[in-house]
């Protein structure tokens, strides 16, 4: 009997530990969302692969198993690649399985519009079968504002997005930042954008608050397309562009076209947006707030910076936040793109003898610096 319960308590002991180290089924949201290593990407990929094999009633759990393959390849493309199998897989073997599994399903719609593009034919359908199903659910809010763009429904833009807004979704941070960036431009002027929290939230605030709906907010990556670059262009006023061939099809070429054919506008780039797009015109762009400005001629852009810093920008929210926000690694990392603003005023304060103004900015830089995880920033403010 002794060795009996010996033997079942090693059991037991055994089992526990590979119990209690199993991987829990975890919500996976996109990187614009929340930012995981490779690691937690491919224990998700197992977790709901696992649950999915399981015969779970969730559909979600497709989403999720979708994602964590897509978000893994983002993290470490090699290291996918290397484990593709049972749980990595391309995401079109993967939606090959879904439309068995979950036919006709709000969550199958959502995957066939996400993986071919809203923008295309076969993605437009689909998230309109998505929208039939369970109307302006967060899930599909991106898409479904991106189908609209492309069609240029403006009434269902503006409904779309106060659906968003309403939905509390887009983290309030990203939201004031996007504020901070749209007040400080110039009146009708274009502002390049690269991604989506770049993007989305200049529209929800235009749309909804009805904040700077004069600015043109030029999603670089959208205006790649041409019906939509064609349609767009056309209703702000600008020659239209013709690539010259595939290698010619760059967002370079955008800004290249932009600059040389506009100049009853001021043209700004976000200082989120890959410095390589406007390589070419860097000595020429001059920060003036959350985006860098084009000039031919050099101006005080200080004199603008730091009025749009001490009299427009809202901050607070970078000192202390009193809410749970799923999405705060997103958030810490945009917080970021304040720093390069920070350096700015902080050198400028020191050479005007404002010393309390400097150290100011320093503490700001240094709380931006520490939640980003950034720490390298710090050695520019040692002065």
């Amino acid at each position: 009997m002794k060795t009996s319960m010996k033997l079942i308590l090693g059991l037991l002991f055994i089992t526990f530990p590979l119990q209690s180290f199993a991987q829990k089924p975890e919500p996976v949201y996109s990187i614009v969302r929340q930012i995981h290593d490779f690691d937690w990407y491919q224990q998700q990929a197992r977790a709901w692969k696992q649950e999915i094999d399981n015969g779970t009633t969730n559909k979600m759990a497709w989403v999720y198993w979708f994602r964590a393959n897509r978000m893994a390849t983002f993290s470490n493309k090699e290291k996918w690649d290397n484990n593709q199998g049972n749980y990595f897989m391309p995401q079109d073997k993967l939606l090959k399985l879904a439309e068995k599994a979950i036919p006709n399903t709000f969550e199958l719609y959502f995957l066939e519009a996400y993986i071919n593009g809203s923008y295309t034919p076969v993605g437009s359908e689909n998230i309109m079968k998505a929208q039939a199903i369970n109307p302006f659910a967060t899930l599909i809010l991106p898409d479904l504002l991106n189908h609209y763009e492309f069609e240029n429904d403006k009434a269902n833009i503006e409904l779309t997005c106060k659906k968003w807004f309403e939905s509390n979704e887009m983290p309030q941070e990203i939201l004031i930042t996007a504020y901070n960036n749209l007040i400080s431009l110039d009146p009708n002027a274009i502002l390049i954008v690269y991604g989506d929290n770049d993007t989305y939230p200049s529209w929800i605030l235009q749309n909804v608050q009805k904040i700077r709906p004069d600015v043109m907010v030029l999603n670089i990556s959208l205006a790649l397309i041409d019906p939509y670059r064609e349609r767009l262009f056309k209703e702000y006023g600008i020659p239209q562009l013709s690539f010259q061939n595939n290698s010619d099809r760059t967002t370079q070429t955008i800004v290249k076209h932009l600059i040389e054919n506009v100049h009853n506008k001021s043209i700004y780039i976000s200082v989120y947006a890959s410095q390589d797009i406007y390589k070419d015109y860097v000595d020429k762009m001059y920060l003036t707030g959350m985006s860098f400005k084009y000039s031919e001629k050099p101006f005080d852009n200080l004199a603008v910076l730091q009025n749009n810093f001490e009299n427009k920008f809202m901050l607070d929210f970078l000192k202390l936040n009193f809410y749970y926000n799923y999405a705060q690694s997103v958030v810490n990392q945009m917080n970021s793109g304040y720093l390069v603003v920070f350096l700015k005023l902080y050198e400028h304060y020191l050479l005007c003898g404002e010393t309390v103004k400097a150290q100011n900015v320093k503490e700001l830089a240094i709380t931006v610096s520490k939640n980003a995880g950034n720490n390298d920033w710090m050695k520019y403010f040692e002065k």
